[in-house]
């Protein structure tokens, strides 16, 4: 999302253009913080110039012009811009052609997720910005966010931060679940390994007893799951043990044939 407009000058010199002028600072990294450009502390994780990030920042913060409404749970209102909203997501871009609203303010919801997890979610549209606090609280709402309103960038943050240190015992079903619903084939993965790896702990959680109550057939395959691996682990313990058995085996032959031959 970075809309950058740089004005080249071209000084005509013998029929050829001035080599452009220098891009300036280097596209900083959302996972890189606390480095400093013009003298002054990034803000946040970002993915772009800290210039047009501040600027897009800015913007979604002071609301200016602002043409749309958001409406969240217990009341709330974020104002944005509809030609940001439907350039960073074709899924707002459908809502807010059907949206109605008073002059040239329109007017949409967002419910479900808490108002400050709208509220992440609408600012990492404008600027690809997230504060690292606000990510570890609401990441499994911006996954959800992410993945309703089709924003691959914000996606895969969340997924990459959800598979590095944050699944518990207590959550890991809980991910699990959210991982299929929301299309996330290596997260589901790894969360999948985990739960038959600790298959003990983790069912005597809270939420493998939801899940149980709620999703049966998704108990009934992990539990399947569950059973071909020990199958699996079985048969490569008695793998192990083929080399010894043979060796027994001959032994035994061979002993046979050697108190055989005496008599």
């Amino acid at each position: 999302m970075d809309n950058i407009s740089e004005e080249f000058a071209l000084v005509a010199k013998k029929g050829a253009p001035v080599p452009p002028p220098s891009r300036g600072p280097p596209t900083t990294s959302y996972h890189q913080k606390g480095l400093f450009i013009n003298a002054s502390t990034l803000r946040g994780y970002s993915c772009v110039r800290t210039a047009t990030r501040d600027l897009w920042d800015q913007l979604f913060d002071e609301g200016y012009r602002a043409d749309v409404t958001i409406s969240t749970d217990n009341g709330g209102s974020i104002y944005a811009h509809a030609s940001v909203l439907g350039m960073a997501s074709q899924v707002m871009k459908g809502m807010l052609k059907q949206a109605k609203g008073r002059g040239r303010r329109r007017s949409i919801s967002i419910h479900g997720v808490p108002h400050n997890a709208v509220r992440v979610f609408i600012r990492f549209l404008y600027s690809s910005c997230y504060e690292k606090e606000e990510m570890e609280d609401y990441v499994l709402h911006l996954l959800v966010l992410s993945h309703v309103f089709v924003v691959p960038a914000l996606k895969q943050i969340c997924i990459q931060q959800l598979e590095h240190g944050f699944l518990t015992s207590e959550n890991v079903v809980d991910i699990f679940q959210l991982a299929l619903l929301c299309d996330a084939p290596r997260l589901s993965l790894i969360c999948h390994r985990m739960i038959l790896k600790n298959f003990q702990e983790i069912s005597i959680t809270e939420g493998w007893k939801v899940m149980k109550k709620s999703h049966p057939s998704l108990e009934k395959e992990l539990l399947e799951s569950l059973d071909d691996e020990e199958n699996v682990r079985n048969l490569f313990s008695v793998q192990h043990l083929w080399p010894v058995m043979f060796k027994a085996a001959n032994l035994n032959v061979k002993s046979f044939a050697d108190a055989k031959g005496k008599n």
